[in-house]
């Protein structure tokens, strides 16, 4: 055999080994490839984490909101609050507006410490004093049973606060956020009991005292709180003020789910959503109860559907063109079209009842865009 047919005999005999030592090279490097790629994906879906050796995390959220509103009666603007100052001076028509004042930006830090982990958060949105001005919403921190800061009253049952697209909500809720010192303290896994400290949402020099127990289980959610302070009269004195809100939240059957809540109290409707006068004419605090019940219905994994009744009356006013009585009636379905993009569609009716005996009723059909992030 001559010298080049060995060489090639030894080619051809060498040239699947070689070629299965680059096959398992090729393997060998996109494998690695994979392992990185996929270690990058997981660092990106981690929170942001900044601080030498501080160990604190960064989360940033929120949601873009765009409402379009047709008011019937009464012109409401870019949420129902103006209920309350409707009246015989108002003027009637059909009304449009379109806002995106509810758009909201928050962002959140945890940060591990010996005494566990401590979070803060800031968040905004737009319904300032002008047109699509930023506001503050919270701006809190919180470490175990421990909050300071700016955030809901704990007067407020946030727990049983019914969903509505319109951003006021409905009538008869306890609905303010207050600078506080507040501490919670987990008697058992279901029960709970708070006390806060909290700058007053009424005309007053002094400090409120709140007070709350709650019952919470997957099925059912059973609060209540109390409030205790006073307010500043018009002589130059001070009047005491109070209240007390019960709500529950129950599971009713597969996928439905009920809210409900009454309150009762002297001179805090400035805790009340729509707000009020504190005292009357007499520098007497107004005694008001009020109630809502709400109900919950899930279709599938897309669709849910509501309806929430709000009732809301007041004992006395400063005058005869006072509110004596509030309702609130929201229908609302919303569309989940993908995992972070909801569509709505609401139908509210409010009245406004005055102590001179006039009535005056406005209707509102709302649609909504929300993209969360």
């Amino acid at each position: 055999m001559s010298r080049f047919s060995t060489t090639g005999l030894l080619t051809t005999a060498l040239l699947p080994l070689a070629m299965g030592a680059q096959a398992e090279d090729d393997a060998t490097r996109i494998a690695a490839l994979e392992q990185r790629i996929a270690a990058l994906e997981a660092g990106n879906a981690d929170p942001l984490t900044f601080g030498a050796g501080s160990g604190t995390t960064l989360e940033f959220y929120g949601y873009v909101k765009l409402d379009a509103i047709f008011d019937y009666g009464y012109e409401l603007g870019d949420s129902t609050f103006a209920l309350a100052g409707i009246g015989a001076s108002s003027a009637t028509g059909d009304f449009f507006n379109a806002t995106v004042r509810q758009t909201r930006l928050g962002l959140r830090t945890t940060t591990q410490t010996p005494l566990g982990d401590l979070g803060t958060q800031v968040e905004i949105d737009f319904y300032g004093a002008d047109q699509i001005e930023p506001r503050l919403r919270h701006a809190t921190a919180t470490l175990g049973g421990l909050r300071v800061g700016q955030y809901w009253t704990q007067f407020m049952p946030l727990s049983s606060y019914p969903a509505t697209l319109d951003f006021q909500g409905v009538a008869a809720i306890p609905f303010a956020r207050q600078e506080q010192v507040a501490y919670t303290h987990d008697v058992t896994d279901a029960v709970s009991a708070t006390a806060s400290i909290e700058e007053s949402n009424g005309n007053s020099d002094n400090a409120v005292l709140i007070g709350a127990l709650a019952y919470d289980t997957d099925a059912l959610l059973l609060r209540a709180s109390a409030l205790y302070g006073n307010v500043n009269d018009a002589a130059g004195g001070q009047q005491d003020v109070y209240g007390v809100n019960l709500s529950a939240s129950a599971d009713l059957w597969q996928g439905a789910r009920a809210d409900a809540a009454y309150t009762y109290g002297d001179g805090i409707a400035s805790y009340m959503v729509y707000g009020g006068d504190d005292l009357g004419a007499a520098n007497d605090p107004i005694a008001l109860q009020a109630a809502y019940v709400g109900v919950s219905q899930s279709i599938g994994d897309k669709w849910t559907v509501r309806g929430i009744y709000g009732w809301r009356d007041n004992d006395a006013g400063v005058g005869p063109d006072s509110t004596e009585t509030l309702t609130t009636t929201h229908v609302n379905v919303q569309y989940q079209l993908v995992e972070n993009v909801t569509l709505g569609a609401e139908y509210f009716r409010g009245t406004r009842d005055t102590f001179a005996g006039g009535s005056f009723d406005v209707d509102r059909i709302q649609t909504a865009l929300q993209i969360d992030f």
